[in-house]
């Protein structure tokens, strides 16, 4: 689907198969990348279980100590890369970012394959950018579209709680007339569900010796996320406030990318506005305002952010030790925030670039519903740890970039004017201790 995208730019011959490539022959050809990171943890390979271990997708329930791993990149000098295709790989070296790449990424490259059967790189060319509809002018500068994420319903903690009802209030216009009104949908990207509290002596094939009613509590507790959520929905259903929700790691849907819409028995409640609620896929597209919206939970975007990196460069070349001799500058391996990691998923003309080697995707034969089969106007990721935004421009096509912070964590949600692409952010105080505050927009 990328290939004769990637070969615009080229100005060598274009070779059909890795396997066709001749020594000592300027060549061009197209593959996907695949890169070897030695800092990767053992664990990170395994298959989900929803009962035992820690997988790429992370402990399925909640613990008790909180000792989740903090983020890191895996990435480190020790990595290498190669292009494979259908017919086999070959092995890159030269002038390459590798730091900047991850497996799953569609290039053409250009170079000279060796007596040693390495290819030497001379360029690299990423996918050309699709095509961008126009934008429809007539759209009033009033209108907004507000994206929040991690909404953690079902949490223990109160105040979260309380934000989410400062939230519909705003949204009912109940702070100000003036405030809210404007808004003409809400998209919640993710992070609906809190992680579920694990049952006692939970087992996978039920525990035989448990009675009735401790069965029913377990069961009650397990789907008390999805049950809240479904209350929080329907009150802003029913306050005439259009919704589409796009599912997250822990709402009850299929693991695997692309996860399914939310299964209408699921909520019964807000399900029953049937012209208000709109369940989405994740990952999602949609046209708003004769703009094209795309984006998801935010998985795919942390989950390429462990195996991409930025060397940074500390130090200048004018710098002397006390003898007067020259420090060379230090180099240091940085991860990418949230917002250059969706930029990099932007130029890859992918969505889920990593998948399915660390992501878990479907097995798809003729196509990949990931890949951008047109430009679009906004590209959103939720539950990221800050907001983020910046516009670029690629080959004419204009794409406003937005990382949703955790509504949970941040109490802030951002709204966006799909006139002129400008956002804001608005926050609900008092969520992490401090002193209470008002409303902030």
């Amino acid at each position: 689907m990328l290939r004769n995208r990637c070969l615009t730019a080229a100005t060598n011959k274009v070779v059909p198969r890795i396997i066709e490539l001749s020594e000592n022959v300027p060549s061009t050809v197209v593959g996907t990348i695949v890169k070897s990171t030695p800092g990767r943890p053992i664990s990170d390979t395994a298959y989900h279980s929803s009962y035992a271990g820690v997988s790429y997708l992370g402990t399925p329930f909640s613990a008790d100590d909180n000792d989740d791993e903090p983020f890191r990149t895996y990435c480190n000098d020790k990595d290498s890369i190669v292009l494979e295709d259908e017919s086999g790989r070959v092995e890159l070296t030269g002038d390459i970012d590798i730091d900047g790449l991850s497996t799953g990424v569609v290039v053409a490259v250009e170079g000279i394959v060796g007596a040693t059967g390495v290819m030497t790189v001379s360029a690299l060319h990423f996918p050309e950018m699709a095509t961008q509809e126009a934008v429809d002018d007539s759209i009033s500068d009033s209108i907004n579209i507000l994206i929040v994420s991690g909404l953690d319903c079902g949490g223990a903690d109160a105040s979260v709680s309380l934000n989410r009802e400062m939230l519909i209030d705003y949204l009912m216009g109940h702070f100000a007339a003036d405030q809210g009104s404007d808004i003409a949908r809400v998209i919640i990207a993710g992070g609906g569900c809190t992680k579920p509290i694990k049952p006692e002596n939970l087992s996978p094939f039920g525990n035989w010796s448990s009675s009735k009613k401790k069965d029913n509590e377990d069961t009650s507790n397990m789907t008390l996320p999805i049950r809240e959520m479904d209350l929080f929905l329907g009150e802003l259903c029913a306050g005439g406030v259009p919704v589409d929700y796009i599912p997250g790691l822990h709402d009850p849907t299929n693991a695997n990318w692309p996860q399914k819409a939310l299964h209408s028995c699921l909520l019964p409640n807000a399900g029953s506005f049937v012209n208000m609620l709109s369940r989405s896929p994740n990952p999602y597209e949609a046209k708003i305002g004769g703009r094209c919206f795309m984006g998801s939970d935010g998985l795919n975007i942390a989950d390429l952010r462990r195996f991409i990196a930025k060397k940074v460069v500390k130090g200048n070349e004018d710098e002397v030790d006390d003898e007067g001799n020259a420090i060379e500058p230090s180099v240091e391996m940085k991860e990418m925030n949230s917002l250059e990691a969706l930029e990099c998923a932007l130029k890859f003309n992918h969505i889920a670039p990593t998948g399915p080697d660390s992501l878990p995707t479907f097995p798809f034969k003729d196509n990949d519903p990931f890949v951008m089969e047109q430009t679009p106007h906004v590209f959103f990721a939720g539950n990221c740890d800050s907001f983020g935004t910046k516009l670029v421009e690629y080959e004419g096509a204009s794409t406003r970039l937005i990382c949703i912070p955790s509504f949970a964590e941040t109490g802030q949600a951002v709204l966006l004017n799909v006139k002129n692409m400008t956002c804001t952010v608005v926050e609900f105080g008092g969520v992490q201790g401090g002193d209470e505050k008002k409303m902030e927009e």
